[in-house]
């Protein structure tokens, strides 16, 4: 079948997105081209909790497409190999899935993924296909978002044929037998885009405004006429009404009309207007726990169907699981995926940047600067949005972070994994390091740093009972010593307790600390203490006391990251 067929199929068939179950069938020759995995490979790679070492390295879509660096540093994972775009990956012949029994000869998990919400014409069979899946603005039009790339639009997740075109490519990879599947940009298509200067004027198609009917009439279900009017200032001829079918925008609540009459299409999320509040304002990669707004509680709705069916797709028809993890924070998924990037909601900055992910000052790396209440604060939102799921953290690009860590010198772009790829594990996250992008960045080979981050990579592997499954214990810890944060984990199922130490103490080079005490309240004192760390070989027992659950620690040297495990 052509691609274009096979599309048409996909797009203008059946409207429904929930498969029902025992429906799928697998597509004939499927089992063929996926091929089998080697008899090492027992699904032990498909336990994200047993995950220490994470890798990032996507290669483009293209049957002979792969990155052998992966198979050299053997993370657990590789959390996006490659992705959907455009046209690239709506067949089974784009991509090359041979490689899948090289990743699992070498104990590493593959997934792919692809893009879910950038769309372009040439995806489509017909122009008014393109029209109908791409979102629009208060004044019904389809929103460019040029910003991206040309030609470029948001795909509309409320469009039911949208999310079976998501759906209909991702069983492909599934097919194709990839572990995991990571979704990028899920809530992409509510900015606004550089045309409305990202005001978030977007998602007011027919089908969203529809939904907005029904979220209104079980949100306020006792309302009579004169309570939507005096509430929110309907009037009589544009008004909710719940004995008339929710998308019958022409003779119910038409929610674009209700803008042009107030004059907020321009501006549809003005304080000005009462319902903006209800409507919500969709954050790109965060789907907060506690948002109950028609926008958030819609796109939840939504991403559970998407992620249930492609599990159900998996299991019923090659009856195993498939890892979905998306670019943010998300619930429903096997482990967070979170993009670090410029203009991100982690920290409130006077110039709107957010969090300093890749802090760098005048072209050096500013390893004084401390990320651990950024890393605090994604590993606790995340465990309230997904719950006990890990949280892989990443350089995203192409952006101006993703340069900056490329720019640095580069005995600074290994200090970058010494410093604040240590201090996420130090706060219960795991770094992703970087091997390779689609854009013609140098990969870590060409830049010198694969031996390193082998090397490296390396300590956390045989270290990996301390770093998994850990949360923040109570308990204060204060360092003797400045420029040091320290932190105090417990796994979460057995609560064994480690004390994380990591240097600030930097100027274009580590200066180490030296002969200074660590204080934690940490309740039960402990047995032993031990000391691990990539800087040096073996262990270390240090100098140390307890008294009534405070934990007094003499550290006669600390270089970059010292591990204290508490037994």
């Amino acid at each position: 079948m052509s691609r274009r067929s096979r599309l048409s199929l996909a797009v203008l068939g059946a409207l429904a997105l929930v498969l029902p179950v025992g429906a799928a069938t697998a597509p004939a020759g499927a089992a063929d081209r996926r091929g089998a995995a080697p008899a090492a490979w027992d699904g032990a790679g498909l336990r994200p909790a047993d995950w220490t070492v994470y890798g990032f390295s996507q290669s483009a879509v293209g049957p002979a497409e792969e990155d052998p660096q992966v198979y050299r540093l053997a993370p657990d994972v590789n959390i996006r190999a490659f992705q959907q775009w455009s046209t690239a990956g709506d067949e089974a012949s784009d991509y090359n899935f041979g490689h899948l029994a090289r990743y699992h000869g070498v104990g590493a998990a593959l997934i792919g993924g692809g893009t879910a919400s950038v769309i372009f014409r040439e995806q489509f069979p017909s122009e008014a296909d393109f029209a109908d899946m791409s979102t629009r603005d208060a004044d019904n039009l389809p929103l460019p978002h040029d910003e991206i790339v040309p030609n470029a639009r948001r795909g509309n997740l409320f469009n039911p044929r949208f999310r079976r075109y998501l759906i209909d490519w991702a069983r492909i990879q599934i097919d194709g037998g990839v572990d995991g599947l990571f979704l990028d940009e899920v809530l992409g298509g509510f900015s606004g885009g550089q045309l409305h200067g990202y005001n978030g004027d977007e998602g007011f198609d027919d089908y969203t405004i529809a939904d907005f009917n029904r979220y209104l009439l079980a949100t306020y279900p006792g309302f009579t006429v004169d309570d939507w009017k005096s509430r929110f200032g309907m009037t009589d001829d544009n008004v909710v009404r719940p004995d008339v079918p929710a998308d019958d925008l022409t003779h119910n609540f038409n929610y674009r009309t209700y803008l042009r009459d107030h004059g907020w299409t321009g501006n549809p999320l003005t304080s000005a207007n009462p319902l903006s509040g209800v409507w919500g304002r969709v954050t790109s990669n965060r789907m907060y726990a506690d948002d109950a707004s028609f926008t958030a509680t819609y796109l939840r709705r939504y991403w559970k169907e998407i992620v249930d069916t492609l599990r159900a797709y998996a299991n019923d028809t090659y009856h195993r699981p498939i890892l979905i993890t998306a670019n943010g924070l998300f619930p429903y998924v096997d482990l967070n995926s979170v993009g670090m990037y410029p203009w991100n909601p982690d920290e409130q900055t006077p110039d709107g940047r957010g969090a300093d992910y890749v802090p760098v000052v005048g072209g050096h790396l500013n390893g004084a600067k401390s990320l651990q209440a950024n890393y605090r604060y994604l590993k606790d939102l995340g465990d309230r949005i997904s719950g006990d799921v890990p949280t892989t953290v990443f350089i995203d690009w192409p952006t101006d972070m993703m340069s900056a860590y490329l720019n640095l010198p580069a005995s600074e772009r290994q200090d970058y994994w010494r410093i604040f790829g240590a201090e996420a594990y130090a706060n219960g996250l795991f770094p992703a390091f970087f091997l390779k992008d689609t854009v013609g960045d140098p990969t870590a080979d060409q830049l010198g740093l694969l031996g390193f981050l082998q090397t490296y990579a390396q300590f956390y592997r045989s270290h990996a009972a301390l770093f998994r499954d850990n949360g923040a214990a109570t308990g204060r810890v204060t360092a003797g010593a400045a420029n040091v944060s320290a932190s105090l984990l417990a796994r979460r199922d057995t609560g064994a307790r480690t004390l994380h130490l990591v240097n600030h103490n930097y100027n274009q080079r580590i200066i180490p600390q030296r002969r200074f005490t660590v204080t934690a309240d940490v309740g039960a004192c402990p047995a032993a203490v031990t000391v691990v760390s990539p800087d040096f070989t073996g262990t270390r027992k240090p100098v140390w006391s307890c008294r009534q659950g405070t934990l007094t620690v003499t550290v006669d040297r600390l270089d970059y990251y010292d591990v204290l495990a508490l037994g």
